[in-house]
């Protein structure tokens, strides 16, 4: 693998001398707290990916399983896609180059729903159709025995997560949300200084935004941007990001105790939020202020998290992909830390950390992955679910 791995970003080629420690130990079956039986272990590369949904991020994400595979950085290919209409499956696999040549040899087919859960050439389901979807497409996959990385929200709320988590631990499969910010070196560095390095001192506050100025009134209103049918508004879209930044950086235990204040602005002809506010206050103290919305563009930085010896600041075009952050002290005879990621200049979208980090998991026979368990997706679904019950925003998943 590293041999292979010249063309892949400075910081995948660290990342890789990790993983690749892993593939060798892989053969011992070590087992971690997420443990499967070693039936289920996947004990070969490459890992075969169906991808379901030909939307707009299912393409980012096999972007980056391509741009790996010419640069010959670590084995995946895509088996299929499955959709609903498998001309537009064809279209898909050919606008983003799923070619044999770029595919570890292997001609990607295009899969209608049943042959694409029902086939024995997919290892891992990526999921990346609508919210609404999710939790229906994951517990077929589950059934089907496939392990699972499905698009946030991983449900529309938390009960219908606890329900996918069950199924999952009696087949023994992996699940993940696919929370791809999580795995950004950026997001890791970050906790690196703050948590082991302390370099902020003690911390007190937070603000995080992400907004993006969608001019909602030009969008179908049949959209998944605007349709409650589809689950639509701001927090289980983009307002995912500050909490999961907030959950990140201001909690070095999971366990830690927070509670959640919020405002939703609830679009008088959607029904949903365009505009949010959460107010978060931890047990020790510190706090949190965390918005998103669809009618407004964000600040740079968009993220600011204040100490008693300094500030951390992130910034990025698209703050689900953390692409730089500075460090600026209150003593000016400090110079300030500087962090950039490298990924985007080399074509990859970002996606291939979190493919990287199952790949990992599955080789180390696991059915969670220890940067976004189970129980960390559950807290964010049940803290969602607070914020819309707070705001009186409901959608269809809440009363079945």
């Amino acid at each position: 693998i590293l041999r292979k791995s010249r063309g892949a970003p400075k910081i995948l080629r660290q990342y890789l001398k990790v993983l690749g420690a892993a593939v060798q130990e892989s053969h011992k079956l070590i087992f971690g707290t997420f443990a499967l039986n070693s039936t289920a272990v996947i004990s070969k590369m490459p890992l075969r990916w169906g991808i379901l949904g030909a939307g707009n991020i299912s393409g980012q994400f096999v972007h980056d399983i391509v741009l790996s595979n010419k640069n010959k950085c670590i084995d995946h290919v895509i088996s299929s896609v499955g959709t609903s209409d498998t001309e537009k499956g064809t279209r898909f696999l050919q606008q983003h180059g799923v070619v044999p040549e770029n595919n570890q040899g292997v001609n990607a087919t295009a899969q209608n729903y049943d042959d694409f859960f029902a086939s024995p050439d997919i290892d891992i389901v990526y999921v990346g159709t609508p919210h609404t979807f999710h939790k229906e497409q994951v517990l077929l996959a589950i059934k089907n025995k496939k392990h699972v990385l499905c698009e946030k929200p991983f449900t529309v709320t938390g009960k219908d997560a606890r329900e996918v988590f069950r199924e999952a631990e009696k087949s023994k499969v992996f699940v993940m949300e696919a929370v791809w910010t999580r795995f950004f070196p950026v997001l890791n560095h970050a906790r690196e200084l703050v948590y082991k390095q302390n370099v902020l001192g003690d911390v007190y506050r937070m603000t995080a935004d992400f907004s993006m100025g969608a001019d909602i009134r030009s969008i179908p209103a049949t959209s998944r941007a605007r349709d409650i049918g589809l689950a639509a508004g701001a927090t289980l879209d983009i307002g995912i990001y500050p909490l999961t930044y907030m959950r990140a950086l201001m909690a070095p235990s999971r366990e830690m105790q927070f509670e959640v204040k919020s405002f939703l602005t609830l679009d008088p002809e959607d029904g949903v939020d365009h505009v949010a506010t959460y107010i978060v206050k931890f047990a020790d103290g510190k706090q949190a202020v965390l918005t998103s919305s669809n009618h407004v563009d964000g600040p740079s930085p968009f993220l600011r998290l204040e100490g008693t010896e300094g500030t951390l600041e992130m910034y990025a075009i698209n703050p689900a992909q953390p692409k730089r952050l500075r460090v600026v002290f209150k003593d000016k005879s400090k110079s300030d830390i500087h962090i950039d990621d490298d990924s985007v200049e080399t074509g990859y979208n970002g996606f291939i950390y979190e493919a990287n980090a199952v790949a990992e998991a599955l080789l180390s026979g696991k059915t969670q992955c220890e940067t976004m368990p189970w129980a960390e997706t559950q807290l964010m679904m049940d803290t969602m679910d607070q914020i819309r019950r707070e705001n009186g925003l409901y959608y269809k998943e809440d009363r079945e």
